[in-house]
């Protein structure tokens, strides 16, 4: 285990063992039982599984994780317009990008802080770390050099690549916008960069619904990736005390869920944000709901109160 998770479980002393084997049998019944088929319709993991090229599903994981930010149904329909503009192979299309030829395809493009000049840049950048690295993998590789270590400081040079690559040919004054920014969120600005973690989860988990792509790197030292339905569940049952999503938050939740699994402490993360998504976690009581969940014996929202 990462020595920043090892500190995560140390502060968090007292509970936590006692928390994590009371959580071990619902959350491995959970992972065990959960029903990814029906719901991976439903979550931004679809779209680079629908490609078979594995640096298709490179390529389209990062820009899909980029933009999955806000509901799933709003960036889901502004991303079937750019794959439908990138073509048959994205992974083509990108590393034979011209940013004045083939621009335009992404006129349309608008969802959020992002426009079209961001899509651009996210072309111009994967296209020139491409020619220097060959895949996303051995770019990150080649910022992480503690391979034992925690995840921040690769993800950090990972992020900068991206950040810091030549974009003159889009942003003339040299300026990258605030909508290209937010592509790459930075670990050292102490958010829980939950996009980014989710791409790795994709990539390198070996297991389903991820697909397992990067073979160089242990599922042992991912991070959860934390968003709105994975911060209120974790802290209904336990995972985190804390108020603030943010990188500690992450470091404390995948912490806990370690003391479960060291080996894949973020397996649990689809199922626990979809039993979240789907309604059958309300984040408070409800007879009806939480009658048969496996997570109501610890559940703060029932504790010390009668079923």
């Amino acid at each position: 285990m990462p020595t920043s998770m090892m500190a995560a479980c140390y502060h968090a002393s007292g509970t936590g063992m006692t928390a994590a084997q009371g959580l071990r049998q619902p959350l491995e019944r959970l992972y065990r039982e959960f029903d990814y088929g029906a719901r991976i319709e439903l979550d931004a993991i679809r779209f680079p599984l629908r490609y078979t090229d594995l640096r298709d599903r490179e390529i389209v994981g990062l820009l899909t994780a980029c933009l999955a930010y806000g509901r799933v149904d709003l960036f889901s329909r502004q991303l079937e317009g750019v794959l439908a503009a990138m073509g048959p192979s994205p992974a083509e299309f990108v590393r034979g990008f011209d940013a004045r030829r083939d621009a335009p395809a992404f006129g349309s493009f608008w969802y959020r802080f992002n426009r079209p000049r961001d899509l651009v840049a996210f072309c111009v950048a994967a296209r020139d770390l491409l020619l220097r690295h060959g895949t996303l993998e051995k770019c990150f590789l080649a910022g992480d050099a503690a391979a034992a270590g925690p995840i921040g400081p690769a993800l950090e040079r990972f992020a900068r690549a991206f950040l810091e690559a030549d974009l003159r040919e889009v942003f003339v004054r040299g300026k990258i916008s605030r909508g290209y920014r937010h592509l790459f969120p930075l670990p050292s600005a102490g958010g829980p960069c939950k996009r980014l973690q989710l791409f790795l989860r994709w990539m390198v988990r070996r297991e389903s619904p991820d697909f397992g792509l990067w073979t160089s790197i242990s599922p042992a030292r991912l991070l959860m990736p934390i968003d709105t339905h994975v911060e209120n569940i974790s802290r209904s049952i336990g995972l985190t005390r804390r108020r603030s999503r943010n990188w500690k938050m992450a470091e404390e939740i995948t912490a806990r869920l370690a003391l479960i699994d060291a080996a894949d402490p973020v397996k649990f993360d689809f199922a626990l944000c979809h039993k979240r998504m789907s309604g059958d976690c309300l984040d408070r009581r409800d007879a009806r709901v939480c009658t048969p969940c496996g997570f109501k014996p610890v559940c703060l929202h029932w504790k010390g109160r009668r079923a």
